[in-house]
């Protein structure tokens, strides 16, 4: 019973990981079309383009049609797992299968690794002059805050209480969705050559969470579903540069300051602001 029990996990993941789209075309576009100067730049991101794009991301991941579907799926897979919860748990917790490199995962799922690896990226894709890398790297930040916020705004509204009793933050699983963020991204951006051994990886990272005691199956699961979701969503909708979404799309070309007296009598300044 334990054994079929635990061919259906990593089963479940495939499958759902068929069900989403091939990689992006953008993979496929000649390096000829993209501009000598890399975008953004780091003034650029903070104005004009990190909200925005927040925002159209968050839209992309929980309110268009295909997103709903694919939560809804991830959820009905969550609910199947949840029943045999405990039987995997005392299963991962006894027989510790990964062994002692186990911890690999649980490093992987870290935030400050995945901080890491997004800002790696963006200063390979400037060293080397990139813009496809560098346009990933700022696919991958704004799909890993995005994630991050929905995952631990879920956790103290559902309360579960860990395996090891720890908190009552078990679901999703947070290290499990940063790791599937991860893969999500790049999968859509550079193809499966390098999204399917990331995805191992972050399938990796997520039994350790089993292992380690610190989740359940279904966290897991949960958390696997939002990442995927919301990293390829925030990839699909991304607004590429030339940004079409962006602040100051018009920049301030000359301001002039002039006092202003509408009745002799109160006194003011006027400020008037010609834009190119």
């Amino acid at each position: 019973m334990k054994n079929s029990i635990l061919r259906i996990y990593p089963v479940m993941f495939l499958a759902l990981l068929i069900g989403f789209p091939p990689a992006s075309t953008r993979a496929q576009e000649p390096d000829s079309m993209y501009p000598e100067r890399i975008h953004p730049g780091p003034k650029e991101y903070a104005l004009d383009v990190f909200i925005p794009h927040i925002w159209q991301g968050t839209k992309a991941s929980f309110a268009r049609e295909e997103s709903l579907i694919a939560m809804g799926a991830g959820a009905w897979a969550t609910a199947a797992v949840h029943t045999q919860d405990e039987k995997i748990d005392d299963y991962w917790h006894a027989e510790e299968p990964l062994g002692d490199a186990a911890f690999i995962g649980d490093i992987w799922g870290e935030g400050y690794i995945q901080a890491a690896a997004c800002l790696g990226m963006y200063g390979w894709a400037w060293h080397t002059n990139d813009q496809r890398l560098a346009t990933t790297a700022e696919v991958l930040t704004e799909a890993m805050i995005i994630q991050m916020l929905a995952i631990n705004a879920i956790k103290p509204l559902v309360g579960r209480e860990r395996p090891d009793s720890q908190d009552n933050l078990s679901f999703p699983s947070g290290h499990t969705g940063a790791a599937f963020t991860m893969a999500a991204v790049i999968d859509h951006r550079y193809g499966h050559k390098w999204g399917v051994p990331l995805y191992a990886l972050a399938l990796y990272t997520g039994l350790e969470r089993m292992q380690d005691h610190m989740h359940y199956a279904s966290d897991v699961t949960m958390g696997a579903t939002i990442a995927m979701t919301v990293g390829y969503q925030t990839s699909r909708h991304h607004d590429d540069y030339p940004y079409k979404n962006a602040w100051h799309q018009e920049k301030i070309n000359k301001i002039s300051i002039l006092p202003y007296s509408p009745d002799g009598k109160e006194f003011g300044l006027m400020m008037s602001m010609t834009l190119k």
